[in-house]
């Protein structure tokens, strides 16, 4: 009797873990491994090699070299160098609910200069001039520049963001989050 409900017990203990674990989400894994070194693997077998920086509810930010990056989490196919089990949970409510468009609203406030990747390479480069709640729009500042107006008028792009496979700035150390 003593065997059968230790086995009982032991069925419930793995039954509990694989119950936690379902409620894991990807971001909370990505959190754990802030400062550490990840193979993102994105469309088109794509790798870009991230020192994880800040994570949101569907975005990572991170540097990839000298410059910094933020990915969708809707881009990414896999990742690479994750720890088993590592997970940890935004604590903040607030934090929690910040979606992409919010660290692309901060690098437009900043004017960073940005090149911003799809799956099949570079969709545009220049300032972020507009953000939308599902898309945001480059204005061309070398074709602005060559022009000599700061007004970014006539070379603009507008990008869904169910395109972007991940944003690079251009200025070292303009992570955003």
């Amino acid at each position: 009797m003593d065997a059968a409900q230790k086995a009982e017990f032991d069925a419930a203990v793995v039954e509990a873990a694989r119950l936690e674990s379902s409620r894991v989400e990807l971001a909370d894994r990505l959190r754990a491994h802030q400062g550490q070194q990840l193979s993102l693997v994105l469309p088109g077998n794509r790798r870009l090699s991230v020192r994880v920086g800040a994570v949101g509810s569907d975005w990572l930010s991170g540097t990839l070299a000298q410059q910094s990056v933020l990915v969708p989490l809707s881009a990414l196919r896999a990742v690479d160098g994750m720890h088993r089990s590592a997970a940890r949970a935004e604590a903040g409510a607030t934090r929690r609910r910040l979606g992409i468009m919010e660290p692309i609203r901060r690098l437009s406030r900043d004017r960073s200069v940005v090149q911003v990747q799809g799956s099949e390479g570079l969709l545009a480069q220049g300032l972020i001039s507009g953000v939308g709640r599902d898309f945001l729009e480059i204005a061309d500042v070398t074709a602005s520049e060559s022009r000599g107006s700061a007004a970014f008028s006539a070379a603009r792009r507008t990008l869904p963001l169910h395109s972007i496979c991940w944003l690079q700035s251009e200025e070292q150390g303009a992570e955003p989050g």
